[in-house]
């Protein structure tokens, strides 16, 4: 694998993480399509209605709402809730609000792995300044999700913009998991396509920091997306906005 030179010596470590992260940005990278032909996206028309809440769904509330708090707003929850905090280290928290009312299948899951512990040592393997960052890759085997979006179906409205969570996956629109991805900008092209299922409302200036880190080439696609430091996600669990 050859990378450019980066200043001082690298150590072993980094080199090791290089690899690893590589090969978990192949696996699951369809999201990093920044175009995708317009044939393939279903009209809203013939999309399955999934609720009443979709229906009342109101964009310029989200946008309002997208980094409208601070990570001090929120106190750590015993049970589950729609909000949880992702400590990031080294780089700051991030608060997600997950919208089940939109994409309840996505939602679930995401919150059943969040209970399980299961994002805590995981990496954001996968950093595309302008674009998103994505995370959430495991070692084990876990079973794939329904894609809740309208080119699968599903009558999702949650626009890609900037602050944005939403489910990676690779060609099958059937397959995700347990990565994710924040967009780190507005990526329209995503619209209708991935499983958008919440926000951030606090911490969003931690992705943009992430986005500031050296990156390397993946050597398989070429896209200078892998990080050159560990962005490890050291816990996810549930908040609460303080009363």
């Amino acid at each position: 694998m050859t990378v450019k030179k980066q200043k001082g010596s690298m150590h072993v470590k980094q080199w090791k993480v290089l690899a690893l992260t590589a090969v978990m940005a192949l696996s699951l990278c369809a999201c990093g399509e920044k175009t995708t032909p317009a044939s393939t996206a279903a009209t809203q028309s013939t999309a399955t209605r999934q609720s009443g809440a979709a229906e009342a769904f109101d964009m310029e509330q989200v946008k309002a709402e997208i980094d409208s708090m601070t990570v001090s707003d929120f106190s750590e929850s015993a049970e589950p809730t729609d909000y949880v905090k992702l400590r990031v280290k080294d780089f700051g928290e991030i608060v997600l609000r997950l919208r089940p009312d939109l994409a309840p299948i996505s939602a679930q899951n995401f919150k059943d792995l969040v209970a399980a512990g299961f994002y805590s040592g995981t990496l954001f393997h996968r950093v595309y300044p302008g674009f998103m960052i994505q995370g959430g890759a495991g070692t084990e085997e876990l079973p794939a999700i329904k894609g809740e979006f309208s080119a699968n179906g599903v009558n999702n409205p949650l626009l890609h913009i900037r602050g944005v969570l939403s489910m990676a996956r690779t060609d099958v629109m059937d397959s995700a998991t347990s990565q994710f991805f924040l967009t780190h900008a507005d990526a329209p092209s995503l619209d209708g396509k991935y499983a958008a299922f919440g926000y951030i409302v606090a911490g969003l200036d931690t992705v943009d920091r992430i986005c500031e880190i050296e990156l390397a080439s993946n050597p398989y696609s070429g896209e200078r997306s892998v990080p050159m430091v560990e962005v490890k996600i050291e816990s996810a669990v549930f908040v609460s906005p303080n009363k």
